[in-house]
């Protein structure tokens, strides 16, 4: 597996649920058909299910992800849910109880345990007192955590991300807008080095973005494994700007 193998979550859908879903969907597939390797799924809310299960031609399956309305119990109602043309692959529930993240994630791993063990699941970890607890039982229990990358405050994604990598958690990072994601992926690489807060914070900076295509080509094989068994999956609602700034770099060659 190479870094960019089935990284991609395209999280059009979901940053913009009142879009036409079937102009996402026919992008969705054409991005798909010419960049197969690259794209893991469809992100939708639940509640979009049977709507892109009736724009999907017949004979066709779309792999999604599903972000559950209803927490637990959102996530308890998928097992064993069949909607045609779609495949769950993953499913994406958020910890909800901010007074109690170690009981929340206590109940999302008990609703994970229903589903079937194809499916991937990455919960949602908010930042509030109890968080890391929530992060030693998401682990215990064999699921992904998920950061959103897209916060102001670049100091508490730094945290959590290094706490993260410390507990050996894999991780969903879903990052709008994407205009430093592979920084982010320079700073996640760091970190599983070794580096300082102050370190890695100073990555983050516009400048070090500037620098980043000498970085991606001196990644090796052994290099690209190691940020890959962390980061699992990147979501984004600019995926053609992505494949667009990788094509750039000269990790994507254009169809």
């Amino acid at each position: 597996m190479s870094l960019f193998d089935g990284l991609l979550d395209d999280e059009a859908l979901v940053s913009h649920p009142q879009s036409q879903v079937a102009a996402t969907l026919a992008d969705h597939r054409e991005l798909r058909s010419a960049y197969e390797n690259l794209l893991a799924s469809l992100v939708v809310a639940d509640t979009q299910l049977t709507a892109l299960s009736r724009q999907i031609p017949t004979g066709v399956t779309v792999q999604v992800s599903v972000i559950p309305t209803g927490g637990a119990g959102g996530l308890l109602a998928l097992a064993g849910r069949s909607v045609p043309g779609i495949d769950i692959v993953a499913a994406e529930p958020a910890l909800r109880d901010l007074d109690d993240l170690a009981g929340s994630a206590a109940r999302v791993a008990s609703a994970a345990a229903q589903l079937v063990p194809e499916i991937d699941v990455f919960v949602g970890l908010p930042h509030g007192p109890g968080w890391q607890g929530a992060v030693e039982l998401i682990e215990a229990a064999g699921l992904y955590g998920k950061v959103d990358a897209g916060v102001a405050d670049s100091s508490r994604t730094l945290e959590q991300l290094s706490i993260l990598i410390e507990a050996d958690l894999p991780f969903k990072i879903t990052n709008r807008p994407q205009s430093n994601w592979l920084t982010l992926l320079r700073v996640i690489d760091a970190l599983i080095d070794g580096a300082s807060h102050d370190d890695a914070a100073e990555l983050m900076g516009p400048r070090s973005h500037d620098q980043i295509g000498p970085v991606l080509a001196a990644w090796d094989e052994k290099a690209q494994l190691r940020i890959r068994r962390r980061v699992r999956r990147l979501g984004t609602d600019q995926v053609r700007n992505v494949i667009n700034e990788l094509v750039a770099h000269g990790v994507l060659s254009a169809p």
